[in-house]
């Protein structure tokens, strides 16, 4: 037989050994389940900042391909304009 003494009003009691079996099982069932999600969780926000730290990265690559291609049509345009106003001489 096994004491157990309740959390609420601290009273003590004695159970077989089936029933505190099957009170450890749902205890450790229940810390188990919580445990579970907490770290499916932790598991989402990483992946979410993972996911957002690879898209910023992304965004600042496509941000400087844009740059360059802006720089190379400025220069593709001022040359364009040299040679224009080379014709009109």
């Amino acid at each position: 037989m096994n004491e157990i003494k309740c959390p609420h009003c601290g009273e003590k009691f004695k159970i077989d050994e089936a029933n505190y079996a099957n009170i450890l099982k749902q205890v450790r069932d229940g810390e188990f389940e919580k445990e579970l999600h907490e770290r499916l969780a932790d598991v989402k926000k990483l992946a979410t900042v993972e996911a957002q730290s690879a898209l910023k990265d992304e965004l600042a690559k496509k941000d400087a391909e844009i740059a360059a291609k802006e720089k190379e049509i400025s220069e593709i345009k001022s040359t364009a304009n040299n040679h224009a106003s080379k014709l009109n001489l």
